[in-house]
């Protein structure tokens, strides 16, 4: 019996050591990995002024690409809608969408749109001879966002200080970050695929397709589930009654 005990403490210390040791190495990792990431998304800045060269090296130079600093700027981007809404001046604000806000689906569903288009993209692009990978088309489509991005925080403060008469600007913003977001988003493609002009309008109106058939079945999906999982409820119900008669 004491030889177990010893056997089993000598091998939970060990445990504890090897997790310990885990832990010390792969902290400096992780701190190396988020310093790296944060320094990467700082490249969007050039690409906001250089988007040819930009997304051409954001795809191809290792020591520009990565994933992480993209998911990070899709966040980022998330983050500032949240904040813009909830934010705005009494005349540009809808007070009532603000009280009955929903955090979370508010922002899964400010990113959401760029992720299917990221899949669908990589879906029809793959049949049509692209050469980006589905990690590029969403690195380089969330490098894409930050025009929206700072357009958006442009707006918080000027909501405050600008009079109806004056709401044309604030729209003007809007509009410029929408229109320069979306044509990087447009050249974003072109270039990681290598398609021309023409060939990539046609992959975006089938894309713009592909969101279109994703979104369906995923509300389809989302309604039959609800469905089985109202029905089973209502059968785990009867059982309960029938067998408490």
């Amino acid at each position: 019996m004491e030889k177990t005990e010893k056997k089993s403490g000598f091998s939970f210390g060990t445990m504890m050591g090897d997790f310990g040791a885990w832990i010390r190495a792969f902290l400096p990792k992780l701190w190396q990995g988020t310093k790296t990431t944060f320094k990467r998304m700082g490249y969007a800045f050039y690409i906001l002024f250089h988007p040819f060269d930009g997304f051409f090296d954001l795809k191809n130079d290792p020591k520009r690409r990565s994933v992480s600093a993209g998911v990070m700027w899709l966040v980022v981007y998330a983050l500032v809608a949240l904040i813009r809404f909830q934010s705005l001046g009494y005349l540009f604000a809808d007070r009532g969408a603000q009280l009955e806000l929903n955090v979370p689906v508010y922002l899964i569903t400010s990113v959401l749109p760029y992720i299917m288009w990221a899949v669908a993209n990589w879906c029809f692009s793959s049949l049509m001879d692209g050469d980006g990978k589905l990690s590029d088309v969403l690195m380089t489509t969330a490098f894409a966002t930050l025009p929206m991005t700072l357009c958006n925080l442009i707006q918080i403060p000027l909501s405050h200080f600008l009079s109806s008469a004056e709401g044309s600007i604030f729209t003007f913003i809007g509009s410029l970050g929408m229109v320069w977001g979306y044509l990087y988003i447009f050249l974003a493609m072109i270039i990681v695929h290598q398609y021309s002009v023409a060939k990539g309008l046609g992959t975006t109106i089938l894309t713009i397709v592909g969101m279109a058939v994703i979104a369906f079945v995923a509300i389809l999906i989302f309604f039959l589930l609800q469905q089985v999982t109202s029905f089973g409820m209502e059968i785990w119900t009867e059982v309960v009654f029938r067998l408490n008669e």
